[in-house]
């Protein structure tokens, strides 16, 4: 014979149904009470376990959550989710399952048992959550001015809370290897920025729950151009071809040109040509080609950058050496004389002028040689013989055969 019973359970109203036997005996159900606590990552799923051997028919388990709603009666669940089901892997066990747990299901749960006083085991379900970075409320890349403050936010969420730390990537740095940079905390100040601090910063939210979160801001530094010369003065002979360098820093990029006095020159095409070579970010090196020197193409040049932000010049002398002639000089002082000796006219003795500095000589006549001069006049101030090689003689301290020069 069957008849019903109401339970209250938690202040609920539960409905058993219940056999009569022929038996007053029942058999007392062994309930394993013992808090417990369970720690799951958001996303994945909750096992909550309650185990009761001996239950018989005159018992039954029910799950209650955190807020007090029914969840399950027996094996059926009562609750409109369909993330929880009640698992029955062996027949003692009346496990709660909660598949992709989110935040909000963390609590005390309780599994009961309609015993008189009622028996109830406490399962906390903690919830932790992986790191997270909100891109509305974070930094995106950013262009700043030279000498200004910035401030990069990072703004991350998380159980337990994620800790922030910040990092710049340079290119001395692998994909591996980064620079920590500032102090941890979800603001970055850089204070009187400087064109030197700009490339990728990187903040990583970590809890040690999960994955570390990481975000990169790009900064981008601007300032005013900077021209800087190789050199200020440079000289060149009439009728060669030279090149002008300058050295120009700036970003934006700059407009850059080279002008002779007021007149900004033309490089596409005839007397002058124009090379841009970019050497690393936001700096090049402006070449200025000139062809056949001419007189008026020596005097001041000017090199010339400009963007949003402002401009900078430096100039350069370009200037004429003076042509180098082999010149005869004329002396009144007394007379030498030289031994010649090897070559044509050796074992001959030459007249001919001394002269406190160097001249360059030229002999037509001998083509033998080397030939040695040694000078051992009057009022004699050279006391080392000179090698004469070639037809053109440098660094000589005697004039050979004086007479037939021309």
């Amino acid at each position: 014979m069957l008849f019903y019973r109401h339970f209250w359970i938690a202040g609920f109203s539960v409905l058993a149904v219940l056999e009569n036997t022929s038996s007053d005996i029942v058999e007392t159900p062994i309930f394993d009470t013992r808090a417990e606590n369970v720690t799951v990552l958001a996303g994945e799923t909750a096992t909550l376990p309650c185990q009761v051997e001996s239950l018989g028919k005159k018992y039954m388990v029910v799950w209650m959550s955190p807020k007090m709603i029914l969840i399950s009666n027996g094996d059926r669940r009562l609750m409109d989710d369909d993330r929880m089901s009640v698992e029955r892997p062996y027949d003692p066990d009346w496990n709660l399952h909660i598949r992709k747990v989110r935040y909000d299901d963390r609590g005390m749960y309780r599994c009961t048992l309609n015993t008189n006083p009622v028996s109830v085991k406490a399962v906390h379900l903690r919830v932790d959550v992986a790191p997270d970075i909100n891109e509305e409320w974070s930094s995106s890349n950013t262009v700043v001015n030279e000498g200004t403050t910035v401030e990069l936010h990072c703004n991350a969420s998380g159980v337990p809370t994620p800790n922030i730390r910040w990092y710049r990537k340079t290119k001395y740095t692998s994909a591996t290897e980064k620079e920590p940079i500032g102090t941890p905390g979800e603001i970055l100040f850089i204070h009187n920025i400087s064109r030197y601090c700009d490339g990728i910063y990187e903040c990583v939210a970590s809890n040690g729950v999960a994955e570390d979160e990481s975000k990169e801001i790009r900064v981008d530094v601007q300032f005013k151009p900077e021209v800087r010369l190789l050199t200020k003065r440079m000289g060149h002979y009439l009728g060669k071809e030279t090149i002008l360098s300058c050295v120009i820093s700036a970003s934006p990029q700059a407009e850059v040109f080279w002008r002779k006095g007021d007149k900004k020159l033309v490089t596409e095409y005839g007397k002058y040509r124009s090379d841009v070579f970019h050497d690393r970010p936001h700096t090049l090196t402006l070449n200025l080609q000139i062809y056949n020197l001419q007189k008026e193409d020596f005097g001041n040049y000017t090199c010339e950058a400009s963007n949003k932000l402002g401009g900078d010049t430096e100039n350069m002398l370009l200037y004429e050496y003076p042509v180098r002639r082999a010149e005869v000089p004329t002396s009144t002082l007394p007379p030498g004389k030289a031994n010649i000796r090897g070559g044509s006219g050796a074992g001959t003795t030459t007249t001919f002028p001394r002269f406190n500095n160097q001249i360059t000589a030229y002999n037509k006549f001998n083509r033998n040689g080397p030939v040695e001069m040694e000078w051992n006049g009057a009022n004699s101030y050279f006391g080392f013989p000179v090698l004469l090689r070639t037809l053109v003689w440098t660094l000589c301290i005697a004039v050979y055969n004086l007479s037939s020069f021309t």
